[in-house]
């Protein structure tokens, strides 16, 4: 018997993504984003979290997906990442899957390579695909050359001086 997986899952555009389980402090409804002047796209401003302010990442910028498929308000997903507490927008929750080890694959050349360059794996569920995101890498900006190097909290400090 191979070993289980837990995932939070969510969807954009239809797509089923996942984040391992541990790395989710929370999911909101959809709050209000305080822009912030300068800042990339894919950062469409901050969150006032309890008094902590969060990053906002708008994921469906960050993979390249469009933004005309998304029905009703969008949610969001606060993440645990080596650089601290991260927000991310989503289109709706899914629920929390265990996955078995047994149905990793590796993500295939089909992919968007916005969304490969993320995804440590595709699970085939039984009505869907499950694509597993890396969260470290979903909070690095793509744009810059050095994208390892980039931490978004930079990015806002440098987009409000």
């Amino acid at each position: 018997m191979s070993a289980k997986h837990r995932y939070s899952t969510f969807f954009l555009n239809g797509i089923c993504f996942g984040v391992p389980v541990e790395k989710v402090q929370e999911v909101l409804e959809f709050q209000h984003i305080t822009p912030v002047p300068l800042a990339p796209p894919v950062l469409p401003g901050i969150i006032n979290l309890r008094g902590q302010i969060l990053t906002t990442f708008d994921l469906k910028t960050r993979l390249n997906l469009s933004s005309s498929e998304s029905a009703g308000e969008p949610m969001m997903m606060v993440i645990q990442t080596s650089e601290g507490p991260m927000n991310l927008v989503v289109d709706k929750i899914g629920p929390v899957l265990d996955v078995e080890t047994d149905l990793f694959e590796r993500p295939t050349e089909t992919l968007k390579p916005s969304v490969r360059a993320v995804t440590t794996h595709v699970c085939k569920l039984d009505n869907q695909l499950l694509l597993v995101l890396d969260t470290e890498k979903i909070v690095r900006l793509p744009d810059d050359e050095d994208a390892a190097d980039v931490r978004p909290d930079a990015a806002m400090q440098s987009a409000v001086h």
